[in-house]
């Protein structure tokens, strides 16, 4: 869903393994500024060149980028070579308590599952999601294992562990909540010796419940943040973990953040995190407040909803006043809840306003823009005898690559090709050190890219540019 800073000069360094071929960014300033997420696998970066991806992102002014791997076996060098060499730095961002896709996990993975509320009733759930225990030392061997050789063979400028909490709000209740599992149990009676059992949430009758035994539920919400406190712990600072690695990586970890009233108490008694514990025993480089779904999921959402994040922020400043701080944001991941340009601008003021460092937003491709906005030409450089034209968004290759929708005074477009959001047009007659002037109608964006199809094709009806001939 980041990272928000504000990084300089490249290096060349090299790194074990694959990494010694690519470049990273120099992290000499970890200062903050706005990022977005980017989640290869939509359709909006399909049938394009990675560089493209990037110069279209750089005239939006994002310059850091989350790189979002549901599986990491996806992982593309092209892409991190592409945005390295566009000056962009890229952030390595991994689910944490789960994942989304199993084509990378072991063959006995199934054991490491999460034991929710709904298998104790019978009914397991399958919403796409494998949800794995933190306490289980198989998963946590392999996931330790998995991101430190990802730190380690690619160039990444840095990690994010994004959602690391137990599901999940509004606590017993959720059909996800959990860990029941019996390396859960076990560790529970570690923690509290005399504890035998867990609490009952599914009958409120019994003497197990949490309403009828308060002292055994107090002891159950103490040992799901002090675990997840300790999972991250050991991911970060333990043995083989993140920061033993040759080349330390700048971490991020994101936790959630509720603007409801008592948000802080719900996230940490809903799903485990308390951010000031992490903060003093993990103390990452980074702190990134992740928009929990009630907030996120809300049509009417205010951009300066991050107002009601106070308590987070000054949880983690109280531990330590120099960490940056990043607030996320989602801006699409439903039909009613897409954000516009000016919505998410809006956002990234409220929080520099909080004295946030930095944001940023799950997912570039899904934001209203793409269903709302004609593509409209932002810059445009001449390459020999060639004129590159960089659009704002992605283009329909039709509509785009017909030399016709192109007219040059003085000179004539004699071809277009399209790459994603840029048009290359082979340009004749144009005298050197001449000025022209060039009018592109009609270009209209590609609507079989978007996430949803509800909006019709937007269609950029005339603009008309200057552009001064080498």
């Amino acid at each position: 869903m980041v990272l928000i800073f504000l990084l300089f000069a490249l290096i060349s360094a090299p790194l074990p393994g694959r990494a010694a071929e690519h470049r990273i960014i120099d992290r000499v300033v970890p200062h903050g500024g706005p990022a977005v997420e980017l989640e290869p696998g939509f359709a909006y970066y399909h049938d394009r060149s990675p560089g493209n991806v990037a110069a279209e992102l750089l005239t939006h002014g994002y310059r850091i980028v989350d790189y979002i791997l549901t599986a990491d076996s996806s992982v593309s060098t092209a892409y991190i070579d592409a945005f390295h060499t566009a000056g962009i730095a890229m952030w390595y961002t991994t689910f944490v308590n789960g994942t989304y896709s199993v084509e990378d996990l072991p063959a006995d993975w199934k054991s490491w599952r999460m034991v929710t509320r709904s298998d104790l009733s019978g009914t397991p759930l399958n919403d796409g999601y494998e949800r794995l225990c933190l306490n289980n030392p198989g998963y946590r061997t392999w996931k330790k294992r998995a991101i430190v050789g990802m730190m380690r063979n690619f160039a990444f400028d840095g990690i994010n562990l994004v959602e690391p909490h137990w599901p999940e709000y509004p606590g017993k209740e959720c059909p996800a909540y959990a860990c029941f599992c019996p390396h859960c149990l076990a560790a529970l009676k570690g923690m509290f010796p005399g504890v035998m059992k867990f609490p009952d949430i599914l009958d409120d009758r019994s003497p197990d419940s949490p309403g009828r035994n308060p002292a055994l539920w107090s002891q159950w919400i103490r040992f799901r943040t002090d675990t997840l406190t300790a999972f991250l712990d050991d991911l970060v600072n333990g043995p083989d973990g993140l920061r033993t690695l040759s080349r330390r990586p700048m971490i991020c970890i994101w936790t959630l953040a509720l603007a409801e009233a008592g948000g802080y108490r719900r996230v940490m008694e809903d799903s485990g995190e308390d951010p000031a514990a992490i903060a003093k025993v993990v103390h990452p480089d980074v702190f990134c407040f992740q928009t929990h779904w009630p907030d996120w999921t809300r049509p009417e959402l205010k951009p300066d909803y991050v107002r009601g994040y106070r308590p987070f922020l000054d949880a983690v400043r109280a531990v330590d006043p120099a960490m940056p701080l990043i607030i996320q944001a989602d801006t699409g991941s439903n039909r009613d809840t897409r954000r516009s340009w000016r919505w998410i601008r809006g956002f990234e003021k409220a929080c520099h306003d909080l004295g946030v460092d930095g944001t940023t937003y799950y997912e570039y491709a899904i934001g209203k823009y793409m269903d709302t906005d004609p593509p409209a030409i932002v810059e445009a450089r001449w390459a020999g005898s060639a004129v590159r034209l960089q659009f704002s968004k992605r283009v329909d290759a039709g509509t785009a690559g017909d030399p016709r929708a192109y007219t040059l005074t003085p000179g004539r477009v004699s071809g277009a090709s399209v790459d994603g959001s840029s048009v290359t047009l082979a340009i004749l007659g144009v005298a050197p050190g001449s000025r022209v002037s060039l009018t592109a109608r009609g270009i209209a964006d590609d609507p079989a890219r978007r996430l949803f199809h509800d909006h019709p094709q937007n269609i950029l009806g005339r603009q008309v540019i200057a552009i001064s001939v080498p």
